[in-house]
């Protein structure tokens, strides 16, 4: 198979989650909880919540855009 054949069937591949939404799955019920209210509020910051997700461990970018994107609702899950 040549290179565009691959990037053919990575093309195709479609994602329905979000990372965020990844992150809820993993996390254990209190604290899947207590991130959804962080996401519902608007005085914390999307960076704030990607911080304190990167540094425990979860594969968010710091730039907090992954976190904008769930919010406003254009990131895969949600689409």
């Amino acid at each position: 198979m040549g290179l565009l054949d691959d990037i053919r069937g990575a093309s195709k591949i479609r994602h329905r989650t979000c990372v965020i939404i990844d992150v809820i799955d993993e996390l254990p019920i209190e604290d899947a909880r207590e991130l959804q209210l962080a996401l519902d509020d608007s005085t914390m910051t999307h960076v704030a919540i990607a911080r304190v997700l990167s540094n425990r461990g979860y594969p968010v970018a710091l730039n907090g855009k992954q976190v904008a994107n769930h919010r406003n609702g254009s990131c895969p899950c949600r689409g």
